[in-house]
């Protein structure tokens, strides 16, 4: 296994010529509920011993839909019941993939993000794919999210939710 720190950046070239690479796609969702005092709270993952908060996500598995699959993984990953309001947007990423490998593979991800409300289900961190989950205001959760890419879906979530969508579309 390589030292991610030692490969080359990613850029169009590389995309492009890299020999080993795949396609991956993932669906997840904006998993909230209103508080007591109606204040929007998102549930977060953590991942890579605590150091990465990140949106509920994983792999589309053969014969379901991305709706589906983000229902599943928001139940699979932090144990929330949800119901899926609407599509969010989608993502993408590049990145280097070298767990067990010993050439790496460059990873074209694509990521669609629902809007989910929890309907049942109790928050848990059970799953061996996350190290802790927690709700977090959507100020918090602004804050801890390490990706921009998924504080940008939330914003379009909290948007919507509080019914300002063409702002949501600016974004």
């Amino acid at each position: 296994m390589r030292d991610r720190r030692n490969l080359p950046n990613i850029d169009e070239t590389l995309r492009r010529t890299w020999r080993r690479r795949r396609e991956d796609y993932s669906a997840g969702g904006v998993a909230y509920r209103w508080s007591a005092s109606q204040e929007l709270e998102v549930a977060l993952i953590a991942t890579q011993n605590g150091m990465r908060w990140q949106l509920p996500k994983g792999t589309c598995e053969e014969d379901e839909s991305a709706q589906e699959t983000a229902v599943r993984e928001v139940e699979e990953e932090v144990g929330l019941k949800t119901v899926c309001e609407r599509f969010l947007e989608s993502i993408e990423y590049w990145y280097w993939d070298t767990y067990r490998k010993h050439t790496p593979e460059l990873v074209h991800k694509r990521v669609d993000f629902y809007l989910l409300r929890v309907v049942g289900g109790e928050l848990s961190d059970k799953s061996v794919e996350v190290d802790s989950v927690a709700w977090f205001t959507f100020e918090q959760a602004l804050d801890l999210l390490t990706y921009a890419s998924e504080r940008a879906v939330v914003v379009k979530a909290a948007c919507y939710l509080r019914g300002d969508e063409q702002e949501s579309n600016q974004r």
